[in-house]
């Protein structure tokens, strides 16, 4: 019997999300961004974090939705890079996928944790068909409404960056 994973649950443009938690570094409250002049529109600026650079990514443009401009309250999923990843043995096909860059996603809010057994999860609704489907691994079901999980690797993939 397989262990359940552990989701992060965010929201963004009054939609829930959640990605493994085995993904995420830490969560920053409204961070300080720096402008990049000449970014692709994903590219939302820089955070400077105890001595690194992160690029700190607009969820909802990655997503395929019209982004909202600035988030005052918006808080920063910061990823683990391919490295940190490759220490973790129980998913070493992660670091495959990850990249070497510190990565961080806009959202507007941080929800719960949510335990999910692994198993084969319903298609996203039609409803999400203005989402892009190479980000979304299905939907959870939940009491409160559809959580839609991400694929944080296809998430952060380095040519949606710079090609977005």
């Amino acid at each position: 019997m397989s262990q359940p994973t552990q989701l992060l649950t965010f929201r963004t443009q009054g939609r829930w999300y959640a990605c493994d938690l085995l993904w995420v570094r830490e969560i920053l409250r409204q961070p300080s961004l720096t402008p990049v002049d000449q970014a692709p529109p994903i590219v939302r600026g820089l955070i400077h974090l105890r001595g690194q650079i992160l690029t700190a990514l607009d969820l909802d443009l990655r997503l395929g939705c019209a982004g909202t401009g600035e988030k005052p309250s918006a808080c920063c999923i910061v990823f683990k890079t391919s490295v940190e990843l490759g220490r973790l043995a129980q998913q070493p096909e992660a670091a495959e996928q990850a990249g070497q860059d510190l990565l961080g996603l806009l959202v507007d809010e941080i929800g719960d944790i949510l335990r999910h057994d692994d198993g084969v999860l319903p298609p996203p609704p039609e409803s999400l068909s203005g989402l892009d489907p190479a980000c979304i691994a299905g939907v959870i079901p939940r009491p409160a409404g559809l959580v839609t999980l991400l694929h944080v690797n296809a998430v952060l993939r380095p040519s949606t960056v710079t090609s977005v």
